[in-house]
């Protein structure tokens, strides 16, 4: 790292976004400037990059970023075979469903998952070429998988297989970046907070203002920097306001809750299949266990729409993370600190999800209807995920002219954005890290973001 702190990227936010820009950063073998991360809370991953479900696509994805998302999908194929990621934080390839059980809502949409509530499986459309698992997986007779209820009346349709999709254990992945950074002097400050800017003589950004979030002391008040990256999820739109209070358009990134719980049952007691030796390659390289996701419209029972991850983690135990059910800004109000999201569980919205859970697999006698509840909850969670008014992340550097803060700053620091990535966010993680890292080291980035920069994706406020 070098000794001339002038020259540091700042990085606000601890995310898994923030996490991967400064594990590109610090992996480059030419960089050589101090990386500071702020996170605001006492402790990382309290959000979406702790709670989320982990699910992993190539090619579901608007054009727009489309060749992000196919990057992105490869450095997590790269990054697991590097480190030992199946180990570590239980990457391992996807088999994808959509199913439709019997008394499907009159008039349920499957155009829009996330503004309607409906699977994200009508990102790629449903396809029905057949059943994707290899030679031995044991299935139910109507070919759902055996740790499922068999539903009566319901279609069960592929949607995409391994090759093309995945699953990680979100946090585990997080506290890998995050270790691999520390060791290579990457600084964390915690309970921190930028609140404005620091500026020379002419007007030129060089620094930013740090407080404390908990009446503690923490660390210098000021950092020096060159660069400054928000990459704060949902709090993004928060800290460039008061970072730059005359800032000339606003970045139109809204919170998006929603609740999810993990829990294992009996019937799913060892891996879903080990790809016998020799087909490997038709999945992924070394993965020898392969998950599963499943996606199901609205019902009768239900208004909204489940989405079920299976899988073996990085412990070699089998669990299962339901989640889908979702709640706007209205509804829930966006909290001060990533930390203060549990007081927002909504014990409603986990009744709900523990319903979702025991009809798709719960115990389910021969002669009964109704599935018994002989689950075991892990955790029970909420997070914000930060979603764009066009629907696909801004990244990018924003333009000095429109920061409001003097006519000089083109010799100052850099401002840049990472952020509105919605439920994509631990897919498209390492494809923004990647790029990010290309812009912030002033090369060409490896795919072309002139659809994401934040010119086009902000608004107004004039």
């Amino acid at each position: 790292m070098s000794d001339n702190d002038n020259d540091a990227v700042i990085i606000l936010g601890g995310g898994v976004i923030g996490l991967s820009i400064a594990y590109y950063l610090s992996k480059s073998p030419d960089f050589r400037r101090r990386i500071h991360i702020i996170d605001s809370a006492p402790r990382l991953l309290e959000s979406a990059s702790g709670y989320a479900g982990g699910f992993l696509a190539r090619d579901w994805f608007k054009p727009e970023c489309a060749a992000l998302g196919d990057l992105s999908f490869e450095l997590h194929r790269q990054v697991a075979d590097e480190h030992g990621g199946q180990r570590r934080w239980g990457y391992a390839g996807s088999h994808v469903y959509s199913m439709s059980l019997q008394g499907e809502a009159e008039g349920s949409r499957v155009e829009d998952w996330l503004l309607e509530g409906t699977s994200r499986a009508a990102a790629v459309g449903r396809r029905t070429e057949g059943h994707v698992s290899a030679p031995g997986e044991v299935v139910n007779g109507d070919g759902t998988p055996a740790w499922m209820v068999t539903q009566d009346g319901a279609s069960w349709n592929v949607v995409s297989g391994a090759e093309d999709c995945a699953q990680v254990e979100p946090r585990r992945l997080c506290e890998f970046l995050h270790e691999e950074c520390r060791q290579r002097g990457v600084e964390v400050h915690l309970s921190s907070r930028a609140t404005g800017v620091v500026m020379d003589g002419d007007g030129s950004i060089v620094g930013v203002k740090i407080t404390s979030t908990d009446n503690q002391p923490c660390g210098p008040r000021s950092l020096r920097c060159s660069d400054i990256v928000v990459a704060a999820g949902c709090w993004t739109p928060r800290i460039i306001e008061s970072l730059f209070p005359r800032n000339r358009t606003k970045i139109e990134i809204d919170p998006l809750a929603g609740h999810s719980i993990l829990y294992r049952t009996p019937r799913y007691a060892k891996p879903f299949m080990n790809v016998a030796h020799g087909q490997q390659d038709k999945f992924h390289g070394k993965d020898e266990n392969i998950a599963y996701a499943i996606y199901c419209p609205p019902t009768e029972s239900w208004s909204w729409a489940p989405e079920a991850y299976a899988r073996l983690n990085a412990d070699s135990k089998p669990e299962i993370w339901v989640g889908g059910l979702n709640h706007d800004g209205t509804v829930l109000l966006l909290p001060e600190l990533a930390t203060d999201t549990k007081k927002l569980i909504s014990r409603e919205s986990l009744a709900e999800l523990r319903k979702v859970a025991v009809t798709l697999t719960g115990l389910k006698a021969t002669d009964s209807q109704v599935a018994e509840d002989d689950l075991e909850v892990e955790w029970e969670g909420l997070c914000f995920r930060p979603v764009s008014r066009t629907g696909v992340p801004i990244i990018g550097q924003i333009s000095p002219k429109d920061l409001g803060v003097g006519f000089h700053n083109t010799l100052g620091a850099k401002v840049w954005v990472a952020s509105g990535h919605g439920p994509w966010g631990i897919s498209l993680s390492l494809g923004t890290g990647a790029v990010m890292g290309d812009l912030v080291e002033g090369r060409e980035p490896r795919v072309d973001l002139s659809a994401l920069k934040p010119e086009s994706r902000m608004g107004s406020k004039l």
